[in-house]
């Protein structure tokens, strides 16, 4: 039965079948001969390898392999071609030379088989840390935090320049809370006791660093408190963090959706923490284990500019502290030219200038204590806390401090500063002084346009005419073109000066009359700079908002014009020689506002004028208001 195979064949199936056997489901199986499907072509070892290096060039992200398996898959001819490179390089200079060429190349993998082949049987501290570093530079954290792993588990033991690049690296991310939360556990893990390796200075800065980027104020002194007196002494740069991280916390709140009490009570916050850690700086540095330099001083002053008027005040005290710079209105050695001299030749003095000794006399085996060097930092610190603190007066006392006896140049925010500040107090004469005297190279619309200001709110000075008049030919001599609203506020100051008038002249009509001759001069001395924008925007378009500024200032002069001809102001020969110029803007305006007809027929008229700042009617609007209080002041 069994010798034939068909016999067999049906006995075994009689069985599977059987009525009283539970049927299952007979398992695949597998064909014992082999498929006919053809395989791939086998490349050769030699093409893999050269294509090593164009893979890991072309692959937008080469670390794609390296995040989502543990080990990134290396084929056997990379693995042969890395240790037979290798076999040269014996020394681990030699393999993180080769490791930081191939980096600088951009092949990543290629530089990572290595330094791993070459982890097995030497120390290669060196080259890991070039492979962090490329990751981090990248801003790659995650695979840096994998490399870093890697790294310890292969028995190469990361030294501080390790912890450095990371940290760093770490503060520099664009990802500030992720950064923080990898810093801090990195640096605990460092401050264990049974850490190999302890931080150091430099790396409690780096991840202070990381957490003011971050603005985490609560984790910052959290690790400004593990600072001792040895390996972790504190030092400028310590407090230069904490200062800067304090101040963009405070300003952070500012632009957020905090309410202004919420606001003012994270700034005065702010202050107070800053004030305590400065007291601790002082002492430190009294002791001689601190040294100050500008960005600490400058870095302290920023904060307490947030403040009030008292802390603003201070800043003076600050300076004078860690300086040696003080204005003192008992020292003569500080005369400044008063109103119509120059302020490049001052009067004679031959009286001797007192000597400021920064030495003081100190006990044998004292600590010397360096104080910090003035710069344009410090110089725009102290000018912003005098303008609000509006002891504007002292401006060019310090002025001539910073720039004459510690030789500091002044810079664009320099002069801007100044400007402000001398605006603040009204100082139009010094103003104009100062403005002719700036270089040219750094001379901009705003400059003038912050002179012109100040002119205007100085309306009620007699040569506030003539100062502006300054300004004008100073901007139209070393500005390639005249900033046209500079001449709008020009032309409004000569419209302010009408009170002035009026409380100076006996009668009305002779006040107008000198009004109108104010006017009639202001006229002339805008034509040249007029005339000069007219033919720059000649062939611009009625849509350039360049051109429209012209307009602006053309309408405006022809108002002025008006006022002067049917006011009967002037003499009829002087209003004669006014109308041909009034006539001359007249028909530049028509053909403009026909172009724009032209252009948009359903434009309204008035439309060129309506986002224009109309100084004239907003100044005398002030200046009536503060009339009246004064007559109510003197009627009390």
């Amino acid at each position: 039965m069994f010798t034939c195979n068909a016999c067999l064949r049906r006995a075994f199936a009689s069985i599977a079948n059987h009525p009283l056997r539970p049927r299952r489901i007979p398992p695949t199986l597998k064909p014992f001969h082999a498929s006919t499907q053809s395989r791939a072509p086998r490349k050769s070892a030699y093409a893999e390898s050269g294509a090593l290096a164009e893979a890991t060039k072309n692959d937008p992200n080469p670390e794609k392999d390296s995040e989502n398996s543990r080990a990134p898959r290396v084929s056997k001819s990379q693995e042969w071609a890395a240790e037979k490179q290798l076999q040269y390089l014996k020394d681990p200079l030699h393999i993180a030379e080769y490791v930081s060429k191939t980096l600088g190349k951009d092949r990543f993998e290629e530089a990572a088989l290595i330094t791993r082949k070459a982890s097995k049987n030497t120390k290669v501290v060196v080259s890991w840390n070039y492979l962090i570093d490329y990751q981090i530079r990248r801003d790659k954290l995650h695979a840096a935090i994998k490399l870093y792993n890697e790294m310890k588990k292969r028995a190469q033991l990361p030294n501080a320049q390790t912890f450095t690049i990371i940290f760093r690296g770490l503060a520099s991310s664009s990802h500030p809370k992720l950064a923080v939360s990898e810093a801090v556990k990195i640096y605990n893990t460092m401050l264990a006791s049974t850490s190999r390796l302890k931080p150091n200075t430099i790396h409690m800065n780096a991840v202070l660093q990381v957490c003011a980027k971050a603005k985490d104020i609560e984790s910052l002194f959290s690790i400004a408190e593990t600072a001792n007196d040895s390996l972790r002494a504190p030092n400028g740069l310590t407090y230069t963090t904490i200062f800067n991280a304090l101040r963009s916390a405070a300003e952070e709140s500012a632009r957020g959706p905090l309410q202004d009490l919420e606001v003012q009570r994270a700034k005065t916050q702010a202050i107070q923490r800053a004030k305590a850690v400065w007291e601790e700086v002082v002492s430190k540095w009294r002791a001689g284990s601190v040294i100050i330099d500008e960005e600490l001083v400058c870095a302290m002053g920023r904060i307490l500019l947030m403040g009030d008027y008292h802390d603003a005040n201070s800043v003076e005290a600050l300076v004078q502290q860690t300086m040696m710079i003080s204005v003192d209105d008992k020292v003569e050695a500080l005369k400044m030219p008063e109103e119509g001299q120059s302020l490049d030749r001052p009067k004679a003095d031959n009286s001797p200038r007192p000597h400021v000794d920064k030495q003081k006399i100190k006990a044998p085996g004292a600590p010397a204590i360096s104080y910090a060097l003035p710069g344009n930092n410090s110089l725009s610190m102290v000018l912003l806390a005098l303008e609000k603190s509006g002891k504007t007066t002292k401006a060019q006392q310090y002025w001539y401090i910073f720039t004459k006896q510690h030789g500091v140049v002044p810079d664009a925010n320099n002069w801007y500063q100044l400007l402000l500040t001398l605006q603040r107090g009204k100082n139009s004469w010094r103003t104009a002084s100062y403005l002719a005297n700036m270089p040219s190279e750094l001379m901009g619309p705003k400059y003038f346009r912050t002179a012109m200001i100040t002119c205007l709110r100085d309306n009620l000075n007699h040569s506030a005419i003539d100062n502006a008049t300054t300004v004008l030919e100073t901007m139209t001599a070393k500005l390639p073109n005249p900033d046209t609203k500079a001449l709008q506020i020009y032309l409004a100051l000569a419209h302010a000066n009408k009170q002035y008038f009026l409380k100076q002249q006996k009668t009305k009509k002779a006040a107008m009359e000198a009004w109108g001759k104010q006017l009639a001069r202001a006229i002339e001395n805008l034509w040249k700079p007029y005339t000069m924008l007219a033919r720059q925007y000649e062939n611009d378009g009625p849509e350039s908002p360049s051109k429209r500024q012209v307009i602006t200032l053309a309408r405006k002069m022809i108002a002025a014009c008006d006022r002067v001809i049917f006011g009967e102001m002037l003499p009829p020969e002087v209003e004669e020689q006014i109308k041909p110029k009034r006539n001359a803007l007249n028909r530049v305006v028509v053909r403009h506002f026909e172009q724009m007809s032209e252009m948009y027929p359903n434009r309204p008229k008035d439309e060129e004028g309506e986002d224009e700042e109309d100084f004239t009617e907003q100044f005398q609007t002030r200046r009536v208001m503060v009339s009246e209080k004064r007559s109510a002041a003197e009627g009390w």
